[in-house]
């Protein structure tokens, strides 16, 4: 049997477009809508799966096809929940899963439906051709993600383990093409920063709106946020972006090689900065390299004539590998002074992967295959997955975008969007990885362009 890569193309927009018209916004959610209709895909053709709900409408999609045994399986995961939208700042209707311009457009089209619709297609594949794995290849797609994982990866770790586990999986975070000095890099995610999430809480006497106080709590609120802005916090060199830097160096070689060695002797951000990168590039390269502390929400004050009390103001706190979220919270408290109390209201931990792995080398080979000249390097995703739910899974995020890199940062943005030459590039690079990982077998396999 043949692979027509025209049809598989067609299919997997076909996919994503449906699972973009289940409104999945988290919180509340409402996965089982995207998992049902996922499990419905592969239980036509024969494929084992389920839903299994955390919670009334959470619902978690299974999916298994056995292998021979030999290893621990290679799990695919993805999550179907996504973040909210307003819809009046977008050029088109984000849950209908329009094609305009030759992209599918939509909430979740970059985060992350469009992973699990090609997940779904590299299970449908490898079911349609016959193929005899080494291994289990189980497909994940949880709900969640967006909120934490209570519901969805973290549940299924706690309560419903075995049919996850895993030895490696492919995740979400990593895939955006990078070109430095004429070289295209694909980032492939090996760790990712932990969450320090607080809140800081400015007190200060009440009074009437007409009769201006010197100092309010509103005024001590606006100060810390103008501080904490305006503050760039100390740089500090992971191995992930250690390799990640040197592998790029030592690809291009030459003056970049040595102002990457340069870098490694002196770790300043005015070192980093001089690098070669793009505005998006050097954003991305600033978050990796230091923790982060963001703010985002600001609540005070009940009546427009009443000077308010009490402002809070929660702070998205990201912190790297090796760093502890309680020193985070001391050193921000420290930073902002009396003017604010800093509370910590989660957390959640940073992971650090090693790359020297079979799983590795195998994306790089297709990679290199796929896209000649390329290389893939080890990244430090400056967000979360639902990887930290999966203590005892190698975890590897890839979700290759080679023609649109600039789609990668498009999640969580207005008009999101993924172009269909993503999507089938993609499933080609997924289907490739997994069979080449699971050593797939069949007598009768013959991929037709």
């Amino acid at each position: 049997m043949s692979i027509s890569w025209q049809q598989i193309r067609d299919e997997v927009t076909h996919h994503l477009q449906a699972l973009i018209r289940f409104n999945t916004v988290n919180p509340p959610g409402n996965e089982t809508q995207a998992a049902a209709y996922l499990a419905s895909a592969l239980q036509q053709e024969g494929i084992e799966a389920q839903v299994v709900e955390s919670a009334p409408g959470r619902g978690n999609l299974v999916a298994r096809i056995r292998g021979e045994g030999r290893a621990r399986p290679l799990l695919l995961m993805a999550h179907s929940d996504v973040v909210s939208v307003e819809p009046e700042k977008w050029t088109h209707d984000p849950f209908g899963g329009e094609i305009v311009d030759g992209k599918v457009w939509g909430r979740g089209a970059v985060d992350t439906k469009c992973l699990v619709a090609c997940e779904l297609m590299v299970m449908l594949l490898v079911k349609r051709l016959g193929l005899t794995l080494d291994r289990d290849l189980i497909m994940a797609t949880f709900a969640d993600e967006e909120a934490g994982g209570r519901y969805g990866a973290g549940w299924m770790w706690q309560n419903r383990r075995e049919l996850i586990d895993a030895e490696y999986a492919i995740n979400e975070g990593g895939g955006a093409a990078l070109e430095v000095a004429g070289h295209r890099f694909y980032l492939c995610q090996t760790g990712e920063k932990g969450g320090a999430r607080m809140r800081l809480t400015a007190r200060g006497e009440p009074g009437h709106a007409s009769m201006p106080l010197p100092d309010t709590a509103m005024r001590r609120a606006a100060q810390a946020v103008v501080a904490l802005t305006g503050h760039t916090f100390p740089t500090v060199m992971t191995r992930t972006v250690e390799r990640m830097l040197r592998a790029i160096g030592q690809k291009v070689g030459g003056e970049l090689e040595r102002q990457v060695e340069s870098v490694m002797r002196e770790p300043t951000w005015d070192n980093l900065a001089r690098l070669p990168l793009n505005e998006p590039e050097r954003r991305m390269l600033y978050a990796m390299t230091r923790n982060t502390a963001v703010p985002t929400i600001i609540q005070g004050g009940h009546r427009i004539n009443v000077i308010p009390s009490e402002v809070t103001v929660d702070v998205d706190g990201r912190i790297l590998p090796g760093q502890s979220p309680e020193s985070f919270v001391a050193e921000v408290q420290a930073l902002l002074g009396d003017l604010v109390e800093v509370e910590l209201t989660s957390r959640s931990i940073a992971l650090e992967a090693d790359p020297a792995s079979p799983l590795f080398d195998t994306i790089r080979t297709v990679m290199q295959e796929l896209d000649p000249g390329s290389e893939v390097v080890p990244y430090l995703v400056p967000g979360g997955t639902d990887a930290k739910s999966l203590p005892g899974i190698k975890v590897y995020g890839f979700m290759p975008m080679r023609d649109h890199p600039e789609e990668f940062d498009l999640a969580h943005a207005h008009d999101e969007r993924i172009s269909i030459s993503t999507l089938e590039f993609a499933v080609r690079a997924l289907f490739e990885i997994v069979t080449r990982f699971c050593h797939a077998r069949s007598a009768d396999r013959v991929a037709a362009g």
